[in-house]
């Protein structure tokens, strides 16, 4: 078991990760299908966001970005809501997840110099981005978007053999850092 894989263990629990697996970054998916989902603005943030295609590049370069890492980190948040209509607990479940990535991304920032995190639906640092007129702002705490960089999460979720999805009026998000190489 490497370092990070032993402070991982100890840690889980305290960072709150649900589920988590080691892999390595040759096992991401990746899938133009989920980049058209983006294209056809799914979400809404497509072209709003530096964390969003078209600003992170086709899927082609995302997928060069990733193996430029040898090792992947791909973990979830679990949230339990009262149906699965509460759009405000969508909202809530999302920013906890974030913060979630942020303690996560910390304790692998001390381990490597170079990591990329990649998490949920587009960032939300900023309340209006700076997309396309002027650099963003924070670029250490933008995280992009996991399946903007067409990750297909299904399949990696299957890949990992962590759940996708956790049963009736739950919400799993997904975050993912790639490190080493």
């Amino acid at each position: 078991m490497s370092a990070i894989e032993k402070i991982i263990f100890r840690e889980k629990e305290s960072l709150n990760i649900q589920e988590y697996a080691f892999i390595k970054s040759s096992q991401i998916v990746f899938s133009d299908e989920v980049r058209m989902l983006c294209e056809k603005n799914a979400c809404g943030m497509y072209g709003t966001s530096w964390a969003c295609p078209p600003a992170v590049g086709s899927v082609e370069r995302c997928r060069e970005i990733c193996s430029g890492f040898e090792n992947a980190f791909l973990f979830t948040s679990l949230t339990h809501l009262t149906n699965m209509y509460n759009v405000k607990g969508w909202l809530e479940a999302r920013i906890i997840h974030e913060e979630i990535t942020d303690r996560v991304t910390q304790v692998f920032h001390a381990e490597f110099r170079n990591i990329l995190t990649l998490s949920t639906e587009g960032c939300t640092v900023c309340k209006t981005c700076t997309y396309p007129a002027k650099p963003c702002r924070f670029p250490e705490r933008m995280y992009p978007a996991t399946e903007g960089f067409g990750i297909l999460v299904t399949q990696l979720a299957q890949i990992c053999n962590v759940k996708y999805n956790n049963g009736p009026n739950s919400l799993t998000y997904f975050s993912m850092i790639l490190y080493g190489g």
